[in-house]
């Protein structure tokens, strides 16, 4: 089992974000244009990385990945976002 905590300080202590690794300040799949976004973020980072985990880490300051935090996801509504919009869609965890 990993280590959530570990896998994020990580991930921050990477500035450049790529093929297996996005954060975002804020999300906003309540609305089209956020789901959209959302949804093209997700299908790249599946296509790049298929055979592997990605990662996108939600509530991070891009210049200097300063933890902000988010309000509570589901994580059941996200993974029915996806499941609504993309075949063969990627398995989505929430931490």
């Amino acid at each position: 089992m990993i280590n959530k905590r570990l896998l994020v300080k990580n991930l921050l202590a990477h500035n450049d974000e790529n093929s297996f690794y996005d954060k975002k300040r804020f999300i906003d799949i309540g609305q089209r244009e956020g789901k959209a976004k959302f949804l093209k973020h997700v299908c790249a980072m599946a296509n790049s990385n298929p055979r592997n985990n990605s990662y996108i880490v939600i509530g991070v300051e891009d210049e200097d990945n300063k933890i902000v935090g988010v309000d509570f996801f589901d994580d059941s509504k996200i993974q029915n976002l996806v499941n609504a919009y993309l075949d063969n869609p990627p398995l989505i965890s929430y931490e």
